[in-house]
């Protein structure tokens, strides 16, 4: 009998020490109210502690702030993140941040009791659930504004390159507006408040690998339309046969051979061509680039301007604008160059051209791109807008933010990034914003710096254009209410909750690739995904918003 008693007692204290080492709890946040500046956003940190199974070498743990009903029933994920192969042991205390961008709605905006919750969910190596927290047992989470910031009343233009709009259609993409009704692009362009479009224009891209995309009579097409929508037009000359930026300026493969002149001359010609097939479809551009990303000089090898001085890359861009101003005089011109932040690469460029013959009083404007990460949108901000003030004092003319650019991963930091950009390019006295491509999607030529989501609508990230003097607080939550997924995670079969057909459903892995495709789903709105690998994956329904999935 002592022995079955010892027995029984040291498997007690084996199940109740299994249970104990089983938890995962959210100890505490950084904030709570959570101050969310409409301009900045905020940063939410969540102290957790958790207890992994005994005997693994390590779990994984998913972190997330999600929207809530009056019912305690999930409605929306407002950021995650998923942890992989994280330390085991017990009582293992951590952190992790989530951006919490002020496009998300208030608390006390929030519609029919719903409120946000964090949840963790710590896993097994294996993707098996062991341990949660909750609404059950973690605080609410509360989202507040005291701020009352009054964003700037300046009024200036917003605009997007939308080069790519004809090739793209020609491959069979269509534009749609959030609610998933098929558009024209202008027009929708027009519903997010910008006033103008930005076009590339290269030599003879006919014979380079963009296939004789944005020549002349493409951007003509294009501009036609621009101004059919009531849009000022940009153009943006590259003197190039094929892209032209900070890495590369080839010159037109009929310009190799010709002498300093000779360039001069076919600049001027050039120029004016462009101008004269505009012209017969009554179309004056607003402004217009002498080049693009003219960091060292253009027409490389003879304008480059690091190995062959500033003079010839001055004659260059002085024969531009000649043609231009030649041309119609009304006109803006701009000296465009990258990485607005960079103060002392555009005193070195701008300083050296005027101090080798350019005619300054040719050009109007100084345009800047800018492309941050998630990291240091703010950083870069802070110092374009130094570099603007700078300029705008050092030489007396006009800045505009010609080309930015932001990850479509987190369409939430692009609307943030954005919105700051625009603010402080207002508070500057600049004179525009310019999305660089916004329309790309689908992995479309690997960019991964669109504003578009995959199912052709733009993301939130446009919604810092339109017109604001308070915190935009558009959210569209109907695809996450249209579409729920359980059990989640499963081992062989998927089911999709769905209030509407289903009639596509496509299974991406985490690095955006297609495994998997499913047009004729079964009656029950089952699949089976036995023979994937265990992980993380992404399903896609009726092309709209992906929702997560682990495979165990």
């Amino acid at each position: 009998m002592k022995k079955v008693i010892t027995f029984t007692l040291i498997f007690f204290l084996f199940l109740s020490n299994r249970a104990i080492s089983q938890s995962i709890e959210i100890e505490s946040f950084n904030q709570n109210p959570l101050e969310v500046s409409a301009l900045l956003g905020a940063n939410l940190t969540i102290d957790y502690k958790y207890s992994g199974e005994i005997g693994t070498t390590s779990n994984h743990i998913y972190i997330g702030l999600e929207i809530l009903d009056s019912n305690n029933n999930y409605v929306s994920t407002v950021s995650e993140q998923t942890l992989q192969n994280q330390q085991s042991g017990s009582n293992i205390q951590k952190s992790v941040s989530f951006f919490i961008s002020s496009s998300h709605k208030l608390s006390s905006d929030l519609p029919n009791g719903q409120y946000y919750q964090v949840k963790a969910i710590l896993y097994t190596i294996g993707w098996n659930e062991i341990a949660w927290a909750g609404y059950w047992n973690t605080p609410k989470l509360i989202l507040q504004n005291t701020s009352n910031y009054n964003f700037s009343s300046n009024i200036i233009s917003k605009g997007a390159d939308i080069s790519w709009m004809s090739e793209m259609e020609s491959q069979g993409f269509i534009w749609k507006d959030n609610a998933g009704i098929t558009k024209e692009l202008m027009p929708l362009l027009k519903e997010y408040n910008l006033d103008a479009v930005r076009l590339r224009v290269w030599v003879n891209p006919e014979n380079t690998s963009v296939n004789g995309w944005c020549d002349i009579d493409d951007m003509i097409r294009k501009a036609v339309l621009a101004k059919s929508a009531g849009l000022d037009i940009m153009l943006t000359i590259h003197y190039s046969d094929s892209w032209a930026d900070p890495g590369k300026q080839n010159k037109p493969a009929a310009w190799v051979n010709m002498a300093v002149s000779e360039l001069e001359t076919t600049i001027y010609n050039h120029t004016t061509a462009i101008l004269n097939a505009l012209q017969q479809e009554n179309i004056t551009p607003k402004w217009i680039q002498i080049g693009n990303e003219t960091n060292d000089g253009l027409l490389w090898p003879t304008g480059k301007a690091s190995t062959n001085g500033f003079v010839n890359y001055a004659k260059f861009l002085n024969a531009g604008a000649n043609a231009v101003k030649t041309f119609n005089n009304n006109i803006k011109t701009i000296i465009h160059l990258s990485n607005g932040n960079d103060n002392e690469l555009f005193k070195w460029n701008i300083g050296g051209l005027i101090n080798n013959g350019l005619t300054i009083e040719n050009f109007d404007i100084i345009g800047l791109s800018l492309y941050p990460s998630f990291n240091d949108w703010k950083e870069l901000v802070d110092d374009a807008y130094a570099n603007m003030t700078d300029l705008k004092s050092r030489y007396n003319k006009d800045v505009m933010l010609v080309e930015v650019g932001s990850e479509n991963n987190r369409p939430d930091i692009a609307y943030q990034f954005l919105l700051y950009a625009i603010e402080k390019t207002k508070e500057v006295g600049g004179l525009g914003v310019f999305y660089w491509e916004p329309i790309a999607h689908k992995n479309w030529k690997s960019y991964s710096k669109g504003a578009w989501d995959e199912d052709g609508s733009p993301s939130i990230a446009m919604d810092a254009f339109i017109d604001k003097s308070t915190l935009n607080i558009n959210t569209n939550n109907f695809e996450e209410l249209a579409f729920k997924i359980y059990p989640n995670p499963t081992s062989e079969i998927l089911q999709i909750n769905s209030l509407e057909r289903i009639n596509s459903v496509k299974i991406y892995d985490l690095k955006g690739s297609l495994l998997k495709v499913i047009k004729n789903i079964n009656a029950q709105n089952t699949i089976d995904i036995s023979n994937l690998s265990t992980g993380i994956y992404f399903l896609e329904v009726n092309h709209k918003k992906q929702l997560k999935f682990i495979k165990q």
